[in-house]
């Protein structure tokens, strides 16, 4: 995935928080220091991953994800900007792919990541979430 998001063939997308969340997952990640802390906020703030507020829309979205899945509001957004972006979200995350029953056609995890053909149009992926969430997408015209 960091191979296409660098050759271009994928674009990235991630809730206005996402420097904050790599931070703390490192932070609380055995062996890690803080000089690889500071290094992977920065290199985050200069990837240029599109970063979205979150709009009322938003809300109203991951709410009903919320509890129509049984999940937290946090993991709910990330499933509401890709239901609202067209995008699927890549996830490392089993339990919450297992859970996410009833929009499981939004989510992919991760080790079945599969880069687009070279050939192809441009297919974004966006977001990241501890490391663990990301997403492709068609477009991205509404966060």
């Amino acid at each position: 995935m960091r191979t296409d998001y660098l050759e271009n063939r994928i674009d990235l997308l991630a809730p206005g928080l996402i420097r904050y969340e790599i931070g703390n997952a490192l932070r609380f990640h055995p062996g890690s220091s803080p000089k690889e802390l500071t290094d992977a906020v920065k290199t985050i703030a200069d990837m240029q991953i599109d970063r979205a507020e979150l709009a009322p829309e938003t809300v109203t979205v991951a709410s009903e994800i919320a509890f129509q899945e049984g999940i937290t509001f946090y993991d709910a957004v990330y499933i509401a900007l890709a239901e609202r972006n067209t995008a699927v979200m890549i996830t490392d995350d089993l339990a919450l792919f297992r859970k996410a029953s009833k929009k499981r056609n939004l989510l992919q995890l991760l080790k079945d990541y599969k880069s687009p053909r070279r050939d192809s149009a441009l297919e974004p992926v966006a977001g990241v979430d501890r490391g663990r969430r990301a997403f492709r997408r068609e477009k991205l015209d509404r966060y």
